[in-house]
């Protein structure tokens, strides 16, 4: 059930601010979903203040995206929210009121890992 998560940042941020917000979801996505610690697939955005609004929250802001195989617990997803503000807070200091997460969910048929390959249903993750 590996999530590809798409992280929404402000632009004209530094690399070490993408990178901490990058590493710091990856630790709460370990820390609560139970994925294996080399399944990390994240697609960092940056885009521009007018281009990301959370109504009208101000200063830094994270939108995350996850989309993952279904069947993970709900006390899971909970769990996960807790953390991930909790470690965006801490590193790079980003107001976990300022953190908007959506997960959606689907199945094993709409996974293609490369050269068109269906890998959860074939059973080759090669």
């Amino acid at each position: 059930r590996m999530p590809l998560v798409t992280i929404s940042v402000l632009s004209g941020k530094p690399d070490t601010y993408r990178e901490a917000v990058a590493d710091s979801v990856n630790e709460a996505v370990l820390d609560t979903l139970d994925f294996p610690p080399d399944d990390r697939y994240q697609l960092i955005r940056e885009l521009p203040q007018q281009d990301l609004e959370i109504q009208d929250r101000e200063g830094d802001r994270a939108v995350l995206e996850l989309t993952m195989r279904a069947g993970q617990a709900r006390e899971d997803k909970v769990a996960f929210y807790d953390r991930v503000t909790e470690a965006l807070a801490d590193d790079p200091g980003i107001p976990p009121e300022n953190v908007l997460i959506v997960i959606t969910e689907n199945g094993e048929e709409d996974w293609s890992f490369g050269s068109g390959v269906a890998q959860f249903i074939d059973g080759d993750r090669t």
